[in-house]
């Protein structure tokens, strides 16, 4: 698997051919260079997997099958197996030893389709090969939209939220990808390119709240990464929010709990978001140390409950203001709604009132197009 001449871009060109990631590892496992989709070895970042240990990053059962038959190769000899344990679905996993570098080794990770998947799951393959075509290829977007203080209208800050190319809705990419364990990705490359773009506008009054998944925040090693991302970057760390969306639910409610004092640790605000949509939405304000908190737009509704709503909603917010939590009522798109959430008591509001979500072209400018431009 060496190039000749030692033409790096040839390699690279030539594996991702025939695989999604390529890592090159040392006889220990530890990865001394990574390109393609770090998702298959369960991370953000191609680029962070340098100096982590590969062999721990695959499943157990195959971690062992590798130490114990990583030194048995002969100089370009492979071994390669299919991991019926991904949770994407198949993997397949090629080996070598580098034939003239005798003591690193090569790993090649593709996906490959299961032969028993059930039909039910077809459309989420789809949704998930598109959402790994827009993210790895150019096709992600980023839109602001305001944060504005429900009484006077000030700007507080706004909210990055991704948009897909070609898409109507973010919502079925990102559901799917959360089910297949690939969200963490899209997480790492927001929150990347928000703290980017912090640091490069210091205006103290440009502050963005970022989404990232409940699935994430349950996966301690994503949580790490995400931290040092932030770490990389130099701003005020007060100046980000990071939004933990409800789409998917948290199943590990000690592990997220990690997760968020981690983050908050980090300098960094973090928030509840669609607070409310979620049977679980009380379970997770008692057991995570947030700093704020979304309402669901739901709240806001002129159905028969409003009454109902309305009163939860004082009272949450009444809460809130005694624990020190901001309160962030959304999809108000009529003065009638924002008096609400004033009378509420609720401190912020977000909608179509005080402006639509708009393209920030350059949000994501420090990136380069193509697969490695991910890595």
């Amino acid at each position: 698997m060496t190039s000749p001449d030692g033409n790096e871009d040839w390699f690279r060109d030539l594996a991702f051919a025939a695989a999604d990631l390529l890592v090159t590892i040392d006889a220990q496992g530890v990865v001394l260079r990574a390109d393609g989709d770090a998702s298959m070895l369960h991370h953000p970042s191609a680029e962070r997997l340098i100096g982590k240990n590969a062999l721990e990053l695959i499943s157990e059962g195959d971690s062992r099958r590798l130490r114990d038959d990583l030194w048995a190769l002969g100089p370009g000899r492979r071994l390669a197996w299919d991991d019926i344990l991904e949770i994407e679905g198949q993997r397949r996993i090629l080996v070598q030893r580098d034939p003239r570098q005798t003591e690193t080794f090569n790993l090649l990770v593709s996906r490959t389709p299961r032969t028993n998947r059930i039909r039910a799951n077809r459309a989420d393959d789809i949704l998930v090969e598109r959402f790994r075509d827009a993210v790895m290829n150019g096709r992600l977007k980023a839109a602001l939209q305001p944060v504005v203080e429900t009484r006077t209208g000030a700007v507080s800050h706004h909210e990055v939220l991704a948009r897909f190319d070609g898409e109507e809705s973010p919502v079925n990419l990102i559901t799917a990808a959360e089910r297949s364990g690939q969200i963490c990705h899209l997480d790492y490359i927001m929150i990347d390119a928000g703290a980017h773009r912090l640091a490069q506008n210091p205006d103290p009054s440009f502050r963005l709240a970022v989404n990232i998944s409940g699935e994430s925040l349950q996966r301690y090693e994503v949580v790490e990464e995400l931290c040092a991302v932030i770490a990389g970057h130099a701003f005020g760390r007060t100046r980000m929010i990071v939004e933990i969306t409800e789409s998917a639910e948290i199943e590990d409610i000690e592990m997220a709990a990690r997760g968020v004092n981690k983050l908050r640790s980090s300098g960094v605000s973090v928030s509840l978001d669609d607070f409310g949509a979620g049977a679980a939405s009380f379970n997770y304000l008692r057991a995570l140390d947030v700093d704020g908190l979304k309402f669901d737009g739901s709240f806001l509704t002129s159905s028969p409950e409003n009454s109902r709503n309305s009163a939860l909603m004082r009272s949450i917010a009444r809460m809130c203001l005694e624990l020190g939590i901001a309160s962030v009522g959304e999809r108000v798109e009529t003065e009638q709604d924002r008096k609400a959430l004033q009378y509420a008591g609720v401190r912020f509001a977000q909608g179509y009132l005080f402006g639509t979500p708009e393209i920030y072209e350059g949000f994501f400018s420090r990136r380069r197009p193509g697969l490695r431009g991910v890595a």
